[in-house]
């Protein structure tokens, strides 16, 4: 039940933060399937060891919390790389440059 409740909480937040982004027209697919293949990864990592390990062996408790710990970490180091993503939307399109002299 409590699983439920969060993954009710996380489509809501995705939701509420798609709307805020498309009204302030900053959406890009490109950032969400980004952000969708980094989620499929963590997913992998925090599943892994209860796939491939003994859940009651001696090293299974200690390596699931340090696959947490580096779960947690990647999702903040995501969150700052995201930050500074720059995307080409509708209104500063690549295609609009086509006239300007290449970058030095």
């Amino acid at each position: 039940m409590v699983s439920l409740g969060l993954v009710v909480l996380v489509l809501g937040m995705a939701l509420a933060g798609f709307r805020k982004a498309h009204r302030a027209e900053t959406w890009s697919w490109s950032k969400f399937a980004l952000t969708l293949g980094f989620l499929a990864i963590l997913i992998v990592i925090v599943t892994a060891p209860v796939v491939l390990m003994n859940p009651n062996g001696p090293h299974f408790f200690p390596v699931y919390v340090a696959t947490w710990v580096v779960a947690l970490a990647l999702m903040v180091a995501f969150i700052f790389w995201a930050r500074r993503w720059k995307f080409p939307n509708s209104r500063s399109s690549l295609e609009t440059d086509r006239n300007q002299p290449p970058p030095r």
